[in-house]
């Protein structure tokens, strides 16, 4: 049990934030319109949304269209690239920390 707090403790959210961000985008398919959203920009009426855009064109990128990830964004594949880093970055340091505090725990 003390193995798993101590795990808990130096995993970081963000990591799981993203990894859960992508997560849903390979979940969800990109070629239906959906019917309810937390955008601001689609309440209020406005068709463009830059940040919609470049999660649908992520989806596009795990579901295998490239042409229509491109079309739908065209940072879509960069920031799916700039994510993952982002997550093995996260991921690397939440280990050297597991590292260092299963050290502490059994000296």
């Amino acid at each position: 049990m003390n193995k798993i707090l101590a795990l808990l403790k130096v995993v970081e959210l963000e990591a799981l934030l993203w990894t859960a961000g992508l997560v849903y985008l390979v979940t969800i398919n990109p070629y239906q319109v959906q019917k309810f959203t937390l955008c601001p920009f689609h309440n209020l009426g406005i068709g463009f949304c830059p940040g919609c855009g470049l999660g649908r064109s992520i989806a596009f990128l795990f579901h295998g269209d490239l042409v229509r990830s491109l079309i739908t964004h065209p940072l879509g594949i960069i920031a799916f690239i700039l994510i993952t880093l982002r997550i093995v970055k996260l991921a690397y340091r939440s280990y050297k920390n597991y590292l260092t505090t299963k050290e502490v725990l059994y000296v």
